[in-house]
C-alpha cells in the first residue's frame, strides 16, 4: 500500500510538471496575424524597395507569425484613399505622406509645407525629436492611428514642366499638378502657378492630355514614374524636404502581441534607414540619367522662390496651431 502510494504521488507531481510545461510552451507561442500595407511608390521606387526588406525582416524576426502582403503603385488608390483606409480598418498599413496625414491632423502639413525646412537633417531632427513625436502621440488620439516610424525621408522636392519654365517669373500662370494639401496649393498660389488637384496615378495621362503642364516631385518619383517622357524641363526648386509616415490601425496594432509589436517598430525604422540610404543614390544617379534623355536641369535663386512663400507661414499658422513655427525654426542649425 505504501508501495502504491508513494507511485501515485510520484506520478501526480510528473503530470504537474508536464502541465507547467505545456501552459509555458503556450504562451511562448505567437498567434499568426496577416497585415496589409499600402503605398503609391512604383516597383522600384527606393519607398517599394524598403517596404519588401520591412516585410522581410518582420516575417524573419516573429519566426513567421506575422506575414504582409504588399500593395505597392497605387494599387489601393492614392495616398487619400489609403490613409483613409487605415483610418477605417480596410488597410492595416501604409507610408503616406506627412502632409496627407494632416487631413486628420493639421500639425503635419509642416512635413509638406514649401520652405519650411532648410535641409534634410533640419527636417529629421524634428520628426525624429521630442516634436514630432508629440504631433505622432496626438494623430493616435485623434485617428486612431499609430506612427511606427517618422523617418522614412520623401525625397527633396523639385519640379519639371513640359514648357519652357527656368526661373519663378516663368511660374505665372503655369498649370501645376498638385496633391491635396493645403500648404503645397497656398505655396504655388503664391509663387505664381495654377495649382490643380490630381490624383497620384492619373498624373501621366493628365500631362499626355495637356490637363496640366507640370507637376512637383521627388526626382526618384519624376523618374520611376517616367514623367521625364513628356516634361523635358527640371527646375531644382528644393522647394519641400518631407517625409512619409509608415501607421498602422491601431486596432489591427493591438491584436499583436508585445513581442509583435516590437518587431513591427524596430522594423519600420530599420527599413526607413534603408530607404533613405538607396534614396540618396538614385537621386544623383537618376538626375544624370533623366540629363542623358534630353531633360534641361535649370539651378534658379531660390532667394525669390522663398520670399514669395513667405506670408504663407503665418497664413498657415491659423490651422496647425499658434507656435508650431517657431518651435520648428528652433532645431534649425541656421537660425543658432
Amino acid at each position: 500500500a505504501v508501495v502504491s502510494s508513494v507511485c501515485m504521488f510520484a506520478a501526480s507531481l510528473a503530470g504537474c510538471g508536464s502541465n507547467a510545461e505545456d501552459s509555458k510552451t503556450s504562451e511562448s507561442e505567437e498567434k499568426s496575424v496577416e497585415l496589409s500595407i499600402a503605398h503609391i511608390g512604383a516597383l522600384e521606387s527606393p519607398s517599394n524597395l524598403a517596404v519588401e526588406h520591412f516585410i522581410e525582416i518582420v516575417e524573419e524576426k516573429s519566426g513567421g507569425s506575422i506575414t504582409i502582403t504588399n500593395y505597392p503603385a497605387s494599387q489601393l488608390g492614392g495616398d487619400r484613399d489609403i490613409l483613409e483606409g487605415i483610418v477605417g480598418g480596410s488597410v492595416d498599413m501604409g507610408i503616406p505622406a506627412a502632409g496627407m496625414t494632416a487631413l486628420y491632423l493639421p500639425e503635419y502639413y509642416i512635413f509638406d509645407t514649401p520652405y519650411m525646412f532648410d535641409s534634410e537633417e533640419h527636417l529629421m531632427d524634428v520628426s525624429e525629436g521630442e516634436l514630432g513625436e508629440e504631433i505622432a502621440d496626438k494623430l493616435l488620439d485623434t485617428a486612431g492611428v499609430r506612427v511606427l516610424a517618422q523617418n522614412w525621408e520623401r525625397g527633396t522636392r523639385q519640379c519639371i514642366f513640359t514648357n519652357d519654365v527656368e526661373d519663378l517669373e516663368d511660374f505665372k500662370g503655369v498649370k501645376i499638378r498638385l496633391p491635396e494639401i493645403d500648404s503645397y496649393l497656398k505655396g504655388f498660389e503664391l509663387l505664381g502657378t495654377k495649382p490643380t488637384i490630381i490624383s497620384f496615378n492619373e498624373t501621366y495621362s493628365s500631362l499626355q492630355q495637356g490637363v496640366v503642364e507640370g507637376l512637383e516631385c521627388p526626382l526618384d518619383w519624376i523618374y520611376d514614374n517616367k514623367f521625364y517622357e513628356i516634361c523635358k524641363n527640371l527646375v531644382m526648386t528644393n522647394h519641400v524636404y518631407s517625409i512619409m509616415t509608415m501607421i498602422i490601425n491601431e486596432e489591427k496594432y493591438n491584436t499583436l502581441s508585445d513581442n509583435q509589436k516590437k518587431i513591427l517598430q524596430e522594423a519600420a525604422v530599420e527599413a526607413g534607414e534603408y530607404q533613405n540610404e538607396i534614396l540618396h543614390e538614385k537621386e544623383a544617379e537618376y538626375l544624370e540619367k533623366m540629363k542623358g534623355e534630353g531633360v534641361k536641369v535649370y539651378e534658379p535663386d531660390l532667394a525669390p522662390f522663398k520670399e514669395k512663400a513667405e506670408p504663407m507661414f503665418e497664413e498657415m499658422e491659423e490651422v496647425w496651431g499658434e507656435g508650431l513655427y517657431e518651435k520648428v525654426l528652433s532645431y534649425s542649425k541656421e537660425s543658432e
